[in-house]
């Protein structure tokens, strides 16, 4: 069962980076997926999926092959995390 995230805190979303991870969580949990089910499932060792949650610089690969396995296209991926970002 996936761990409950943001319930008790807001997630910084400053940089992109930050709402990748952000829309990344989301995603995850929509599904009711654990980050090393979600790892195994794209090939990815599960501190990749947890670095990116926690706002670390994706590879454009990683996006890809996340954007894939939830069955949206990359630009949308990006472009929910862009609208995710907070403006200072």
């Amino acid at each position: 069962m996936p761990k409950a995230i943001g319930a008790d805190k807001q997630r910084n979303t400053e940089t992109l980076a930050q709402a990748i991870g952000a829309e990344l969580t989301e995603l995850r949990r929509i599904k009711k997926l654990s980050q090393q089910k979600l790892a195994d499932s794209i090939g990815y060792d599960v501190s990749h999926v947890r670095q990116t949650e926690m706002g670390g610089n994706p590879t454009l690969a990683f996006l890809h092959a996340v954007s894939t396995f939830f069955r949206i296209t990359l630009s949308e991926f990006i472009r929910k995390s862009e609208a995710r970002v907070t403006r200072l």
